[in-house]
């Protein structure tokens, strides 16, 4: 090893170091193990350390008690290391050695930066040797100045040396790996008359091999090696042929690229000594630039492949190889232009279909982009090679359709809804793959892309509440998500400002005809359309990420009004919902605590309900979220149950407390042929034998209660009991009512 640099000891002592990184005495220290090894390397105690014995006198007199090296490596290759003493033994911590580690990484970075500005720098001095060569060697050179192809280069080179410059023949090989096939021949030019192949299947054999290594040092070496009489070599089978077809002399020149040898050019002449030492020099010089030319024209090739990569990787989407949103603007504004021009239609059809987000959660995110993959390949398959297709998002797909108006539109959409009808095999499972399709037309629905984008994505919203599957723009829509947009921004500002109202639905006993909680539902005073029952903005509140805000409001008010409630004696718990969003909220336990610590709450003071389709969307991180939740003792309902199709399985995996039964049964208890008191009455003889309690919403009449009585149900919430009252005035209103 030579030491390049060091601080913190004088000259004399770094070269007495002697270090090795041979497996011997002067090879077991730190940095000779860490270059043998690849690994880091440290010596706790180099007084205690016998593999120190050799540089312990002199770390004892410059103060070093223990050592750290770390490899040095560029591209996987070891080629030093980076040894830092300590004056204290045990003096590397593990959170140091990872820095230090991260320190080497970034050294060996540095390093190979230099080397390759050097080597850059090499290649440009070539250049200039190119140039200054350029009046002796015009024809050769204006070949690599014109040349395009690797392969053109070297058969015009070839022919170069045989027309131009009178040689009789030349020829350029290849290094192979195959130890087979040591070498190709990729380019030759001259009367060879079968002498190459001939020569080709000589150098398989023994004697050949044998003649190729006295001179394979030379090329490694990066020398040429000069015959300057063939006929006094023995090469026999060869001889014969040399002399019929006047080979007398020859020169193999190394072919480099890079400095690594990559094959060889040879040059074949009539008379015994033509390669004199200025000969040699010319054509050495020019093998050198031919090394150039060809490293140039793959430094050409790998930036073209590298702009086309880029190019495709910014126009196209690589899952699926579809044009992408960027790709489908130009193809859209050229459309537009033509359209305008030719004085005709045409539309756009935006389409969301698939799942990815659970398929990427259930099966993994290969099964995912399989999906994507298929439904790519049904959507090209479905339209017309005139209209193109490409990937806008995750699961969001457009067709734009370069001629034709609504009803040519409409049909597009119906067939494409037929091509993803039949399910996608993905691992087994068949998955649903039905799209919502908008549609936006030029130039009625706008006459710019920016325009019929935005609009197609508007009646793809649309799309999502119909039945038919797609939509065609309506004018509306675009007040109607501007009305949206504003409600967003009204929204948070009236979460951050505490503008929210919650109002309490009370929870009656059945039993015992005795109010035994109440449901917190949030209310928005709306300055300017009134008071806003939560079906007017929960879902607004979802789709601007609000929900989950939100929710921390409701939490906060309803301990707050608990805490009143508390002071005047009413330890009655309030249930506060929670939803899909919130489950994924990695700080939702964190704020609950928190939420408690500030009024000092006990977790009897509040009843988190969650609906049964929230804990379908992810049941496995749902059953760890409730899990979480059961160990702040608080209770646990599952809402709106019925709806979410969850197994019995799932469900007696589930901490939880009570099962809420959809409104939607209750409500048809009395109206629908028995069908829902069947399910109702099944409901609550699940429960029960799952040890849960039941709570029956949206009980409108006291017929319904009764029947809910017989049927056994605990708890009963509704409008025949209450409508959802203020905080401030539930204790006068159930002083006044029959239930107390």
């Amino acid at each position: 090893m030579s030491p390049l640099a060091h601080a913190g000891v004088d000259q004399a002592y770094v070269d007495s170091l002697n270090i090795s990184w041979a497996d011997n005495e002067r090879g077991h220290g730190p940095s000779g193990t860490a270059i043998r090894t690849g690994q880091l390397s440290l010596t706790h105690n180099l007084l205690t350390d016998p593999d120190a014995a050799p540089w312990r006198e002199g770390a004892i007199q410059h103060g070093i008690a223990s050592v750290l090296s770390l490899p040095l490596r560029v591209d996987g290759e070891i080629f030093g290391a980076l040894g830092i003493g300590a004056p204290e033994p045990d003096a590397f911590a593990a959170q140091e050695m990872e820095l230090l580690s991260e320190a080497a990484e970034d050294l060996a970075f540095g390093i190979e930066t230099l080397r390759s500005k050097a080597r850059r720098a090499q290649a440009e001095q070539e250049i200039q040797r190119l140039n200054r060569a350029l009046a002796t060697r015009v024809a050769v050179n204006h070949a690599l100045i014109h040349a395009s192809d690797e392969s053109d280069l070297l058969e015009e080179v070839c022919r170069v040396l045989v027309a131009e410059c009178g040689y009789r023949l030349a020829w350029v090989a290849y290094r192979q790996e195959d130890p087979a096939e040591p070498e190709r021949q990729v380019a030759y030019a001259g009367s060879d008359h079968g002498f190459l192949a001939r020569a080709d299947t000589w150098a398989a054999g023994a004697k050949g091999k044998a003649y190729i290594q006295r001179f394979a040092a030379e090329l490694e070496a990066g020398r040429p090696l000069v015959i300057r009489n063939r006929l006094d070599e023995p090469i026999d089978e060869l001889l014969d042929e040399a002399i019929e077809h006047g080979f007398a002399s020859a020169i193999v020149l190394p072919l480099s690229v890079d400095e690594q040898l990559i094959g060889k050019l040879v040059i074949m002449a009539m008379e015994a000594d033509a390669f004199d030492e200025q000969e040699v020099e010319l054509l050495f010089a020019t093998a050198k630039d031919l090394g150039f030319g060809i490293a140039t024209l793959r430094t050409r090739a790998k930036a073209a492949q590298a702009e086309a990569t880029i190019r495709r990787m910014a126009y196209f989407d690589a899952l699926t190889e579809l044009p992408n949103r960027l790709n489908l603007r130009e193809q859209l504004e050229d459309a537009i232009a033509s359209a305008k021009q030719e004085h005709r239609a045409l539309g756009l059809l935006q389409l969301e279909v698939g799942r990815n987000q659970a398929i990427n959660e259930t099966l993994g995110y290969p099964e995912g982009d399989r999906l994507q993959q298929a439904i790519a390949a049904r959507l090209v398959q479905a339209v017309s090679a005139s209209s193109t297709v490409a990937r806008i998002g995750e699961s969001e797909y457009a067709v734009l359709m370069p001629s034709g108006g609504a009803e040519q539109a409409s049909q597009l959409a119906q067939k494409i809804l037929v091509a993803l009808y039949e399910p996608i095999d993905l691992s087994g499972l068949l998955l649903d793959a039905r799209a919502s399709i908008g549609i936006a037309l030029y130039p009625g629905h706008g006459t710019d892309s920016d325009a019929l984008i935005r609009r197609a994505g508007s009646a793809m919203d649309q799309a999502k509440r119909s039945s038919a599957g797609y939509a065609l723009f309506q004018g509306g829509l675009d007040s109607e998500c501007a009305q949206h947009l504003t409600l967003m921004s009204e929204l948070r500002r009236a979460i951050d400002g505490n503008q929210l109202l919650l109002h309490y639905q009370p929870k009656l006993q059945i039993a015992t005809n005795k109010v035994c909680g109440s449901e917190a539902l949030v209310r928005w005073q709306h300055p300017q359309h009134g008071l806003l029952p939560p079906n007017d903005f929960i879902k607004l509140a979802e789709s601007a990420g609000l929900i989950t805000p939100l929710t921390y409001w409701v939490l906060d008010a309803a301990l707050g009004q608990s805490y009143a409630w508390h002071e005047e004696g009413d330890a009655r718990p309030i249930s506060v919902n929670l939803s899909a969003h919130d489950l994924r909220d990695p700080k939702l336990l964190e704020r609950i605590r928190g939420a408690f610590a500030t009024w000092g709450a006990q977790p009897n003071w509040i009843e988190f309900e969650l609906t049964e389709s929230a804990l379908m969307e992810d049941p496995v991180a749902a059953l760890q979220t409730l899990t979480q939740l059961r160990n702040l003792d608080t209770r646990l309902t599952i809402d709106d149950f019925g709806t979410g199709y969850s197994s019995l399985a799932y469900l007696q995996k589930l901490p939880v407390d009570s099962l809420k039964i959809d409104q939607s049964f209750v409500t048809n208890m009395l109206s629908d042929d028995d069908d829902s008191a069947k399910i109702v009455r099944s409901i609550v003889e699940l429960a029960h034998n799952l040890d849960l309690e039941v709570v029956a919403e949206g009980v409108e009449s006291r017929e319904t209660l009764t029947r809910l009585g017989n049927f056994g149900c605990d708890i009963a919430q509704g409008f025949s009991i209450s409508r959802p009252i203020p905080g401030d005035s539930f204790r006068a209103w159930e002083a006044l009512s029959t239930w107390h």
